[in-house]
C-alpha cells in the first residue's frame, strides 16, 4: 500500500523548473531583427546628410507660443 505522497509528483512551481541556462551570461543587446530583403542600411555619408537635415530642421525651434518672450 502506497501513500498520497508517494503517489503524486512533488508540485514545483514553473519559476523553480530548471531551463538548462543557469550560470550564463546574458546577452547585453539581442542581435537586431534582420531587415527585409527591400531595405539596406544607410552609408555614413547618407546618415551625415539625415542628422544635417534633422539638425537645421530642429535649429530654430522653441517651445512656447513663437513670437513671446517670457
Amino acid at each position: 500500500m502506497t501513500t498520497y505522497a508517494q503517489d503524486t509528483p512533488p508540485r514545483v512551481p514553473a519559476e523553480d523548473r530548471s531551463t538548462g541556462t543557469a550560470w550564463r551570461a546574458p546577452k547585453l543587446r539581442p542581435d537586431p531583427p534582420e531587415l527585409p530583403p527591400r531595405y539596406r542600411p544607410c552609408t555614413r555619408e547618407e546618415q551625415a546628410e539625415h542628422m544635417a537635415a534633422l539638425l537645421e530642421g530642429i535649429a530654430g525651434y522653441t517651445v512656447g507660443r513663437p513670437g513671446r518672450s517670457a
